[in-house]
């Protein structure tokens, strides 16, 4: 894996832990709409945590794309597994629909791994709601 591929992952959690500041400073609220968490705020620290998820978000789909699209390699690229010039790929993703998520993955290792990270997510959503509620 290139260093290249970490730059999106330290820009969202770099984003989602100054969005995790401005709320415990008061800076930003968080809310429940029904079963949807809502969060909100106006301080700047909130501001450069919701930019650096946005930027975060988009550098990984433009790192996706730049690394799907890219040519192909020669014959001598131990990357391309059975000879016949398709490069296997795993991949897996996470829906939350309010606080049950569904996951996916093209095997059952990065299903659960994908599992692992949505029960992260929805703790973490939880704790901020928690932590609005003082």
């Amino acid at each position: 894996m290139r260093p290249i591929s970490f730059v999106p992952i330290c820009l969202l959690a770099a984003g989602l832990s100054l969005v995790v500041v401005s709320v415990a400073n008061g800076e930003a609220d968080v809310s429940l709409v029904v079963v949807f968490p809502v969060i909100s705020g106006s301080g700047p620290l909130f501001l450069i945590g919701v930019a650096l998820v946005v930027t975060g978000i988009l550098s990984g789909f433009m790192l996706i794309a730049a690394t799907t699209y890219s040519p192909a390699p020669g014959p001598g690229d131990s990357s391309w597994g059975d000879g016949t010039g398709e490069k296997r790929s795993k991949y897996g993703g996470i829906v939350l629909i309010g606080p049950v998520p569904i996951v996916f993955g093209s095997n059952a290792r990065i299903a659960y791994v994908m599992l692992a990270v949505a029960v992260g997510i929805v703790m973490l959503v939880l704790a901020l709601a928690l932590l609005a509620l003082r």
